[in-house]
């Protein structure tokens, strides 16, 4: 992590983190609007990401990634929020801890965003081409998605 967010008690990492450029739809428990966060990272225990408002410990996120084709949701709690900067725009990190233990759906989501993250340096480094997170997994599930193990 970028910075030196508060993690308390029993919560702090104990997973193996993987850097993501994508984007994640957040949703809170109890609402209706759906919010695009940048993801920092993703780890089988929980992820990161930035937002322009803050959110609380305990705040219940539901969350959808960009590398299914078919939509599945996992539901998250906020463990920490930290301000990342003020100029040009009020920024912060924020902390989630995955609570429905979905096991093979959330180890797939984190193989997928490395097969993905893979494909979009191989592009840079190969081809010169510039590519978002989102981008690239556009591109990589179109191309790649049928041939990846299935659960």
């Amino acid at each position: 992590m970028h910075g030196n967010p508060k993690v308390v008690g029993k919560h702090k990492r104990c997973f193996i983190r993987h850097p993501v450029t994508m984007t994640v739809q957040c949703r809170m428990e109890g609402h209706v609007d759906v919010d695009v966060h940048a993801m920092r990272d993703i780890s089988f225990g929980g992820m990161s990401f930035v937002s322009a408002d803050s959110y609380a410990p305990g705040d219940l996120i539901e969350m959808e990634f960009p590398v299914q084709a078919v939509q599945n949701r996992i539901t998250g709690e906020i463990i920490w929020s930290s301000l990342l900067s003020l100029k040009p725009v009020i920024q912060f990190a924020n902390g989630i801890k995955f609570l429905n233990r979905q096991v093979l759906f959330i180890a797939r989501i984190i193989e997928q965003m490395c097969c993905i993250e893979k494909y979009r340096e191989a592009q840079s480094l190969q081809y010169s081409r510039t590519l978002s997170g989102d981008q690239a997994a556009r591109e990589w599930i179109r191309m790649c998605a049928s041939r990846f193990p299935g659960m």
